[in-house]
């Protein structure tokens, strides 16, 4: 039998090994399009589904508290309360649900209990009973958000998160523009609970989708969930919240960026329950405030559509920092309008704060799916949601307290001054450290030269 010489065998093991190692690596390329993740595409039309049957809910209960049971102004007040409270008290609860179950059979099973609550809402003789209800729903709710970043993290490679990010945003801010707009025009020929049912029929189908791709998607490897569900089951749930607290303390640009976004949020939601009587001061044409409302989707949408063709995002601080000053030039515009203002001046202003939105939307987001390690993701995304929602709480009671007291066009210009010198409170303490850092090196020479 004849054998080829060694060199000639050397040769075809090489080759060998170079075509299994050509197999392997074109089975695990990277998708190109985000669209091309096994599971994303229904995810996000999931998630899309059930963001514009939010919209159509909104609306409805509006109209429902408003104008069919004529509620007063303290039930109104109440409904942010009733949808922000549950997500205060709960939302650092999700991260211990995570580590037991499965991410998208808890976000299935979510969806099913939130069309429940909406067809009872559906049912409801009384404000207060819809109260109930919605803040029932709400804490059915509680656990999307931190979900929905974890698997973003978990299936979305880094060059592509951006995108992710960029895409949740733009269905948000595009529902924001367009739902309401079919919203009332449903409204001229159903009844406002009917939109209530639309909003029950999205969950459901979102709860389907989650459903058909529970296999698709895994949560962890099979072997690690096991060990993961001993351990947490031993860990107390004041040990992961603190866990989850440290981990936020542990980065410190995340710590600035999540302190100037509350900020911000706090500045926006002292004045934006405050749009209405701003216009009704200066104009009695209610178009002025659908014009701002309009715009200011609009320039969330254009921003976000921007930054959906990058593939990343760095200097953070400096994005999420221009993005308040944008909002707070803004505020300081609308302080300044007068009746003889044209409707150019108003798209000018809206489609500023607009822009200032979703740069601070995404930025945040994008630091959440970007800065801490994988299993601290869901942990920090709670926590942002929980002090979101404490800021919703707490700023709008304050705001029209404020507005009362001083007038809305100089609470408007108020809150684009504080958030002004908030933003330059970090820049004076790092020149200032930056001075003291070069004195000390200037005496250090001098003794050394001494």
């Amino acid at each position: 039998m004849y054998l080829p010489p060694k060199d000639r065998l050397d040769r075809l093991y090489k080759e060998a090994e170079t075509h299994q190692l050509d197999k392997s690596l074109k089975r695990e390329q990277p998708p190109k399009t985000i669209w091309g993740i096994r599971g994303y595409p229904a995810l996000f039309t999931s998630y899309s589904i059930s963001v514009i049957g939010q919209w159509f809910d909104s609306i409805a209960l509006m109209v429902l508290f408003a104008y069919i049971w004529q509620s007063s102004p303290i039930y109104l007040g109440l409904i942010p309360v009733a949808l922000a409270l549950p997500h205060v008290l709960f939302s650092q609860f999700v991260t211990n649900l995570l580590k037991r179950f499965h991410k998208i059979r808890l976000m299935a099973f979510a969806d099913c209990l939130t069309a429940c609550f909406t067809i009872g809402l559906f049912f409801s003789p009384t404000p207060w009973l819809a109260l109930i209800l919605l803040s029932l729903r709400s804490t059915a709710n509680v656990v999307h958000y931190p979900i929905q970043q974890s698997l973003v993290r978990e299936l979305i490679p880094e060059h592509l998160r951006l995108k992710a990010v960029s895409w949740n945003g733009l269905v948000s801010q595009g529902a924001k523009i367009i739902v309401p707009f079919l919203g009332g025009l449903f409204l001229t020929v159903l009844a406002p609970q009917t939109l209530l049912l639309l909003n029950a029929a999205a969950f459901l189908i979102s709860a389907a989708i989650l459903f058909s791709i529970q296999q698709l998607v895994p949560s962890t490897n099979t072997t690690k969930t096991t060990k993961t569900t001993k351990t947490y089951a031993k860990t107390s749930f004041y040990e992961q919240w603190k866990s989850g607290w440290l981990a936020l303390f542990s980065y410190p640009l995340l710590l600035s960026l999540f302190s100037l976004s509350l900020i911000g949020i706090f500045c926006i939601q002292f004045v934006d329950s405050q749009f209405p009587i701003l216009f009704r001061e200066i104009s009695t044409d209610p178009q002025s405030l659908t014009i701002v409302i309009s715009a200011i989707g609009f320039g969330a949408v254009t921003i976000m559509s921007i930054l959906n063709r990058l593939k990343k995002l760095t200097h953070l601080l400096f994005w999420i920092s221009l993005s308040l000053v944008l909002i707070a030039l803004s505020f300081i515009g609308f302080s300044q309008i007068q009746a003889h203002h044209s409707a150019h001046f108003l798209l000018v202003l809206g489609f500023i704060c607009g822009v200032g939105t979703g740069l601070s939307i995404t930025t945040i987001n994008y630091a959440i799916q970007t800065i801490p390690r994988d299993e601290e993701v869901a942990s920090i995304a709670s926590i942002s949601q929980s002090l979101t929602s404490l800021v919703v709480i707490v700023a709008p009671p304050t705001g029209a307290i404020l507005t009362q007291v001083v007038g809305v066009q100089t609470m408007f210009a108020l809150s684009g001054i504080v958030l002004i010198i908030c933003l330059s409170l970090p820049v004076l303490v790092k020149v200032k450290q930056k001075r003291l850092s070069t004195k000390k090196k200037r005496i250090h020479y001098d003794s050394s030269g001494l």
